[in-house]
């Protein structure tokens, strides 16, 4: 499988699938995504001023820029990040290493890869960093979630592939597992839109919210147990419903 390097519209770079053109980000910004989609929706930086610690549960490591905001939003109040992280596809890892960004992604992006390589020689365990620890999980992530206690995590970052690439990572067997690893406080941020993933969410316990706009991309999806989020248009509310009562 090749990939090639892609410049995005915020100058930071992304992966390219060449046999599909398949990226790893939006092309309208890959640090703009892992910032606003994920650290910022998710609450990262309230988190980590209010417990001294976030736990993050990461679906989809790619070129490591979601670990890498959460990084620069736990910077001000000094919190770790005890990350765990899964990839389904080793080789991009190993190419995500060769990716260089703009100075002020490369400033936390250089830390999360420098952590991830070690991550990759012992996959499963954790490895400690200047910043928390990482602990990288390769392979289907289906089994692995199921390994955690309830509750273990305070932010779920959903950004594998789309569901036709990946579609065991958007079942809602998965999306149920995934809630069942959730705080209460928890938020879960993905860029699906998807009537079915809210609803796998919603089925799952969840409240379901809107997204942050990132790009072209007119919204995403939150998800929490009790934390308060943008709601979902009422349309969009009664069409969720009427999915949940079939």
């Amino acid at each position: 499988m090749t990939w090639r390097t892609l410049e995005t519209e915020d100058g930071s770079c992304t992966l390219q699938r060449a046999s599909d053109a398949v990226t790893c980000h939006s092309t309208a910004g890959a640090w703009r995504q892992a910032r606003e989609r994920y650290a910022r929706a998710c609450r990262i930086a309230e988190l980590g001023a209010e417990r001294g610690a976030v736990a993050l549960l990461d679906i989809g490591t790619g070129l490591g820029l979601n670990l890498a905001a959460a990084l620069e939003a736990l910077a001000p109040c000094g919190a770790r990040l005890e990350a765990v992280s899964f990839e389904s596809d080793a080789e991009l890892l190993a190419l995500a290493f060769e990716v260089r960004q703009p100075p002020e992604c490369e400033r936390w992006a250089a830390p999360v890869r420098a952590v991830l390589r070690a991550a990759l020689d012992r996959p499963g365990e954790r490895v400690t960093a200047p910043w928390g620890s990482l602990r990288l999980e390769l392979g289907d992530a289906r089994a692995s979630v199921r390994r955690w206690r309830t509750g273990a995590f305070d932010a779920v970052f959903l950004d594998p592939f789309a569901p036709s690439v990946e579609p065991q990572l958007w079942s809602a067997e998965f999306l149920a597992d995934l809630a069942a690893a959730m705080a209460p406080h928890a938020v879960l941020s993905t860029y699906s839109a998807s009537m079915a993933v809210r609803a796998g969410l919603a089925a799952a316990g969840l409240r379901v919210g809107q997204g942050p706009r990132v790009g072209r991309k007119a919204q995403g999806t939150l998800a929490s147990f009790t934390a308060p989020l943008p709601p979902l248009h009422p349309r969009l509310l009664r069409k969720l419903a009427r999915r949940l009562a079939r």
